[in-house]
């Protein structure tokens, strides 16, 4: 492992998606991370989307470089390994649900008398206090809580088709473990960081989604930024266009396509345009409808107006920029064949090839991990013959859904 974090250990003792993601741009940038798992099924996004081979594509880009072990909390001898390595770490993440981990004892309180400089991070849904900390939380109920179907301007309110808030609490708890780890360095410590799912989203939504809720009193409010954005058909799909925003663009749009909107009353500001969106945008697709959606773009491309073809998700690794930019990289997996990953965003000094090991089957990293930490050879069998017998289950688990299919 290379990269800015490189000598760093992480315990992840997560799962799904917001600890995984925060444990993943740890691991990315050189940290030693040990995913922590319960026997048995081990995360749950193991199973979760398109599955090859026992693996699910979700699972498989989470936990790249990661190690991954198998403790039972409830079994006194795993508890007695956790705490051992407890000693050994520089963090701890956990998104258990607000006082799960005082029940199992490996609360921070609990753990910094064993590692009194333990950075330990404890994501949750909505808190550790409040009426609804002991809600089970999914990033939907998040996207609720935070406005986000009334923003969607539907008739109705809508859910956003992604897990934003799991992927957004994943990335805020990263940065602030990034931030305790140079205090640390610094000489002050470890200390305990509750990332909230809800605190996250409303970080993330203030400066633009909420901008008009921020004054308490006064103030003119000029519409939504959502306004200004609009997806316009075309013969093939369709071409984000920002054309709306300034007159200057609007006209040249107009002019280009010998269209005398820009002379409508209507259509003739800014204030105009949003009051009178939706008859504008028929008006536009009038003419956009007629030009295959490279066409489109490539002519606003000329003209100096802002337009994006809206790639269907079959066809995002082929857009010719992500190609120039080797955004997108394919891997070779000795079980799971070709996959495909976006590499890390920034690139730090020291950092070595990408991925430098692939998600790892669950306990695939007892015995080196263990051996470590000097736990007896009876213990460390013990739990290999528990993982190979569980994963024996799941295969048969597997075929038989598969023969039902």
């Amino acid at each position: 492992m290379s990269g800015p974090f490189k000598g760093v250990r992480v315990l992840e003792l997560t799962s799904t998606v917001s600890g995984p993601f925060a444990g993943m741009m740890l691991a990315d940038q050189g940290a030693e991370v040990i995913k922590i798992e319960p026997p048995g099924i081990g995360d749950l996004a193991r199973f979760m989307g398109t599955i090859k081979d026992g693996m699910g594509a979700m699972f498989s880009t989470l936990n790249r470089n990661k190690k991954c072990i198998c403790l039972d909390f409830k079994n006194e001898e795993d508890l007695s390994v956790l705490l051992e390595l407890v000693s050994t770490a520089d963090v701890l993440i956990e998104n258990y649900r607000p006082g799960i981990v005082k029940k199992l004892g490996i609360d921070y309180e609990t753990l910094k008398k064993i590692k009194p400089d333990l950075i330990y991070c404890s994501i949750s849904g909505y808190g550790q206090s409040g009426p609804y900390k002991e809600k089970k939380v999914y990033d939907p109920l998040i996207q609720g809580t935070v406005g986000i179907p009334h923003a969607q301007n539907g008739e109705f309110p809508e859910l956003i088709r992604t897990i934003i808030y799991d992927k957004v609490t994943g990335l805020t708890s990263a940065q602030a473990i990034s931030a305790a780890l140079y205090q640390k360095a610094n000489g002050e410590g470890g200390q305990y960081l509750p990332i909230s799912m809800m605190e996250s989203a409303l970080y993330y939504n203030w400066p633009d989604l909420m901008m008009n809720h921020t004054f308490e009193e006064g103030g003119i409010n000029l519409g939504e930024l959502a306004d200004l954005f609009e997806v316009y058909e075309t013969t093939d799909g369709g071409v984000v266009l920002i054309i709306i925003a300034s007159d200057e663009i609007f006209n040249k749009f107009c002019d280009v396509f010998k269209l005398t909107l820009h002379l409508d009353e209507k259509y003739n500001n800014l204030v105009s345009r949003i009051i009178n969106k939706e008859e504008l945008t028929e008006e536009i697709n009038k003419v956009t409808r007629n030009l295959s959606s490279n066409e489109l773009e490539k002519r606003m491309d000329i003209e100096g107006i802002s337009a994006s073809v809206c790639n269907e998700l079959k066809d995002v690794h082929t857009d010719p920029q992500i190609l120039e930019q080797g955004s997108i990289v394919t891997i070779e997996h000795p079980k799971l064949g070709k996959m495909r990953m976006p590499k890390p965003p920034a690139t730090m000094k020291g950092q070595g090839e990408f991925p430098y090991s692939l998600a790892p089957v669950l306990g695939f990293d007892n015995r080196e991990i263990l051996e470590e930490i000097s736990i007896d050879n009876d213990t460390i069998l013990r739990m290999e013959e528990r993982e190979n017998q569980n994963r024996e289950m799941l295969k048969a688990m597997i075929q038989v859904n598969e023969e039902q299919k």
